[in-house]
């Protein structure tokens, strides 16, 4: 890539709160420039044409040197040869003066294909055209990985973690790097940034007993027991940012559906958690999965999944506060949409 700024930025959010911080980062460099509000605009693949995106991101900036443009679910706008011909061309076309950053959720190309050389189609425009085109993948992060990135991240916030501490909390946060964030902050101001947080410090103040109470907010709206999901809720939010605790509903809710998923195959429980391990969700919340799994058909499972898709986009267009949309799901919510 030369030494000029990308024009495209394309991001891989199998991660998707590490993908976040990068646009944040983004975001806060455009408004160093000045007029940030007049030069970001956000867009959602599904909702829009292509010529919707060609008019937004050929627009030119207002009294600044760029403007930045980002698009969730691009591939929506080239779902067919035809398609993916145009937005190629599209692509080629972008000014220098803007900086259009495509993000799509998960990785593009399956890990194993893409170290055998395979890139998907869009991966393999970007590889062509280094001088315009920037690709990062946000890939999950386990086990030592993501003992390190809690070790270094707790450096950079200005405190230390011990490694048996790190350790301890990767075990209890798995891949999700929303909540290992969260709960860096909580332990390192719980030891006021004094000494380096300890396992005992971890134990204490982020049991599995977390993970339970998210699959116990799940199990209320299941039940259609409003009262209850309210109750867990207000408990959550005493701990939890209301964003956070929905990004979490979500990915239980996606656990517990890819459990069914499996169940539905005739899978023993047993299988389940391999197959599920496959897919790096680790043992146990993918027993919690299971057990939750067979208690929901799996029609009811996937109308949740898509409500919840539904609120996520009015979340982050700002059409709902996310505290409101999760008491809103807990009031709209019955037996009957969920269960046989």
């Amino acid at each position: 890539m030369s030494a000029s700024k990308p024009i495209v930025y394309l991001l891989q959010a199998e991660d998707e709160f590490s993908a976040r911080q990068f646009i944040a980062a983004m975001e806060k460099r455009l408004g160093a420039e000045g007029m940030a509000d007049l030069n970001l605009q956000r867009l959602d693949g599904r909702q829009i044409t292509l010529e919707t995106l060609r008019e937004v991101a050929l627009a030119i900036p207002f009294l600044a040197g760029r403007r930045c443009v980002i698009v969730e679910n691009p591939l929506a706008l080239a779902n067919n040869e035809n398609a993916q011909t145009k937005f190629l061309s599209l692509l080629e076309q972008v000014p220098p003066s803007t900086a259009l950053v495509l993000v799509e959720n998960g990785l593009l190309t399956d890990p194993r294909a893409y170290e055998q050389g395979k890139r998907h189609w869009l991966e393999r425009w970007a590889e062509e055209h280094p001088e315009r085109a920037y690709v990062r993948q946000f890939r999950l992060r386990r086990g030592m990985e993501m003992t390190r990135w809690i070790l270094e991240r707790a450096r950079q916030l200005g405190g230390e973690f011990s490694h048996p501490a790190a350790e301890r909390l990767s075990e209890i946060v798995v891949e999700d790097s929303r909540l290992a964030e969260m709960e860096i902050q909580k332990l390192l101001a719980y030891v006021n940034f004094e000494r380096p947080v300890e396992i005992g410090d971890v134990d204490q103040l982020c049991p599995y007993a977390e993970r339970v109470e998210n699959f116990a907010l799940a199990n209320a709206l299941r039940q259609g027991d409003g009262r209850k999901a309210l109750k867990v809720l207000r408990s959550m939010l005493n701990e939890q940012d209301a964003v956070m605790i929905f990004f979490s509903v979500v990915h239980q809710f996606r656990q517990i559906l890819l459990a069914k998923l499996a169940l539905e195959e005739g899978q023993t429980p047993a299988e389940a958690v391999e197959s599920l391990g496959r897919l790096r969700i680790a043992p146990y919340p993918a027993r919690l999965a299971i057990e939750q799994a067979q208690k929901f058909s799996l029609s009811g499972l996937r109308a949740l999944y898509q409500r919840l898709l539904k609120i996520d986009l009015a979340i982050k267009s700002g059409e709902v506060e996310p505290e409101v949309a999760l008491e809103t799901l807990i009031a709209t919510l019955t037996l009957r949409q969920l269960a046989d």
